[in-house]
């Protein structure tokens, strides 16, 4: 069994590529074209290996994570699993024929690709990343995006945008506001790759189980069961946060707490912190500071303290000053209160938008210098 390789940087041709192999049944795989070359070698010899070995075969699909907390991993699962899910999707984002879906970011990326996979499904019409998008109906983005985009909208070029479907990351409430401004409906989902859909909310509040999955929290660990998991890794030896049980269940040890009507995803829990004895989810600290006024992006890293083990250190796009950002979290437990303020011009962030903390640590370190 072979399985295509598709590295692409021509995102028509990309798509025609996956079209393909949809159709036909013969498996692909989905590279990053902008990866170093030796990744890339690396990346090709572990599909290649994968195929020969029969770990992939017809209908199966290979993509990768974004490689937000690390190098990205391959993560195969069939193409059924996604077309499983196109009625759920279609019923939560009113995506139809009827319209033009535009996507604004790079097919490489799973949460693009099935944009574009749920768009042709449908019959949509799409818009790809460099197509003029002034047609455009609908659009999938991660949350990093949506500025930019407002900015675009108020210049004139989304006039006929009306539904954001936003994933990838926390969608603060302030944007999820100016979205709402703008007469843009947004509709927010909670997933992974190696999961796929987990939970989506259209307004403020909890989260809710998108339509065919069971969720459960293990003490406060978020695992999922649904006809949309991945099977699992490309490499038998691959490092990654997924984890499955007997029962069908799986997770990415993502934290979360129930709520009324739904819960509340709090981030990777490989993102906490202990500092002096108090473990700190640093999600839950960057979405309070994103509420603030001048900070437009936020991210937050534990460095290591010779007595607390480790402390907070906030890097911060946007105009607010050391002086306002320290007097907003005052009131917030001394653990979870960053003790050191950076300032950048923008964040790391992969390829489709999704911010990478294994970066954050060099970012620091060239924000410290004199």
């Amino acid at each position: 069994m072979t399985c295509r390789v598709v590295q692409e940087g021509d995102q028509q041709r990309l798509y025609e590529a996956v079209c393909h192999g949809v159709r036909t049944g013969n498996a692909f795989a989905v590279l990053d074209p902008t990866w170093p070359q030796s990744f890339l070698a690396m990346a090709v010899r572990q599909v290649e290996d994968a195929a020969s070995g029969g770990e992939v075969g017809r209908g199966d699909m290979v993509v990768f994570s974004s490689g937000s907390t690390g190098r990205p991993q391959g993560i195969v699962r069939t193409v059924e699993s996604w077309q499983a899910s196109i009625a759920a999707f279609s019923d939560i984002s009113g995506i139809t024929a009827a319209d033009t879906v535009w996507l604004p970011g790079p097919l490489c990326s799973s949460l693009f690709l099935y944009g574009a996979f749920h768009a042709g499904a449908v019959g949509a019409l799409l818009a790809l990343r460099d197509d003029d998008p002034a047609r455009a109906t609908a659009l999938h983005c991660v949350p990093s995006q949506l500025p930019g985009l407002l900015h675009r909208a108020k210049a004139g070029g989304l006039p006929l945008v009306r539904r954001v479907v936003v994933a990838g990351d926390h969608c603060a409430a302030t944007l999820r506001e100016q979205c709402q401004q703008n007469g843009w409906q947004v509709v927010e989902y909670y997933g992974a790759a190696e999961l796929s859909f987990v939970a989506w909310r259209d307004a403020s509040g909890p989260m809710r189980a998108f339509g065919g999955v069971e969720i459960q929290l293990r003490e406060e660990v978020l695992w999922a069961r649904s006809p949309y998991l991945a099977r699992g890794y490309l490499s038998a030896d691959a490092v990654g946060p997924l984890l499955r049980d007997p029962q069908g269940w799986a997770t990415v040890q993502d934290l979360a707490c129930a709520a009324p009507d739904g819960l509340e995803v709090l981030g990777r829990g490989n993102s906490a912190v202990n500092c002096g004895g108090h473990t700190v989810v640093v999600e839950e600290v960057e979405r309070l500071l994103r509420t603030l006024p001048g900070v437009d992006e936020v991210a937050v890293l534990g460095v290591p303290h010779p007595r607390l083990g480790q402390v907070l250190t906030a890097v911060v796009v946007g105009r607010a000053v050391d002086a306002t950002l320290r007097e907003a979290v005052a009131a917030m437990p001394a653990p979870a209160r960053p003790r050191r303020w950076l300032h950048a011009d923008a964040l790391p962030r992969t390829s489709g938008g999704k911010l990478r903390r294994d970066a954050l640590s060099d970012l620091v370190v060239s924000l410290s210098k004199p």
